[in-house]
């Protein structure tokens, strides 16, 4: 089965512009996980948390994780950006484990707020909150990471460069 690299990280951390470059770079194909769950649900996610809470946003997000990973093509590269909480699930983290490699792009939470805010995105509304949900997260990011990338100090280039030849070295 073809490599997968996903990118993972908190919200405003890259994983969406650096999984674009790094896909580029590699002639593999991109996809963002947010980005599938709204075109499988047919409505943004913020709809989805308002409507029915993070829990069964999650479950969908599963689901679709699930489903991009099995509808791999033999050959082909996928070069993954999760969602923020994606890895907070351990399901999976177990089929990325087994299925890929991560990459942690870390961003410091007031970076990441400065990128965030105003965005309307639902788990960025209150500093407080956003921060304290950094913190907590971060660590289950550090467990899950073959590769920790600091993106609050490189340019989305940088970054992808890094990501690109640690792959060409695994």
């Amino acid at each position: 089965m073809a490599p997968v690299v996903a990118l993972s990280g908190f919200m405003g951390s890259g994983k969406s512009t650096v999984g674009r470059l790094v896909a580029a770079a590699l002639g593999w194909r991109f996809t963002d996980l947010d980005d599938e769950v709204e075109r499988r649900e047919r409505r943004p996610i913020a709809e989805m948390f308002a409507l029915e809470g993070e829990s069964a946003f999650r479950r969908v997000e599963l689901e679709v994780l699930q489903d991009v990973l099995a509808a791999r093509a033999p050959g082909d590269g996928l070069v993954l950006g999760l969602g923020g909480g994606t890895l907070t699930q351990a399901e999976a983290r177990g089929l990325l484990a087994v299925d890929g490699t991560v990459i942690y792009l870390a961003v410091s939470p007031e970076v990441a707020w400065e990128r965030v805010r105003g965005t309307g995105r639902p788990l960025a509304v209150s500093w407080e909150a956003f921060s304290a949900l950094s913190v907590e997260r971060d660590g289950v990011y550090l467990e899950s990471a073959d590769l920790v990338i600091d993106t609050g100090v490189l340019t989305p280039d940088e970054v992808a460069d890094r990501v690109v030849r640690s792959v060409a070295l695994s």
